[in-house]
């Protein structure tokens, strides 16, 4: 097998597994949207998501404000939009995009099951 260096300053392209979403707030004077990349689920049943917002944007403090969001996760076919979303029920599994840093996205849709060993 053959394996080639790779510098540490590319390492979070493998590690960032995670679709691009919108996150929604509102002001008093009008609504935000930031994309954002850097989430993670934290507890499935109820979803729990961890997610990182710098304290230097808007958006931080729209949400301490208001104490809620809303996390829209956009297809693939957004990826030079982002105006709109609309979501299509019958298409299984989505096309998400994912993030790889310095302008690279993915396109991910592809479903796997493997048997867990829970019953």
């Amino acid at each position: 097998m053959t394996r080639r260096s790779l510098p540490l300053s590319q390492v979070y392209r493998l590690l960032e597994p995670g679709p691009v979403v919108l996150v929604t707030t509102a002001g008093p004077e009008r609504p935000d949207v930031m994309a954002m990349s850097w989430h993670n689920m934290m507890e499935f049943e109820p979803p729990l998501v961890g997610c990182v917002i710098s304290g230097r944007n808007l958006t931080f403090d729209l949400l301490q404000a208001a104490g809620e969001c809303v996390i829209h996760i956009p297809g693939g076919a957004l990826a030079r939009q982002v105006v709109k979303a609309w979501v299509r029920p019958s298409r299984r599994p989505p096309q998400t995009l994912h993030h790889r840093g310095r302008g690279s996205f993915m396109v991910a849709g592809e479903v796997i099951r493997l048997r867990s060993g829970k019953k």
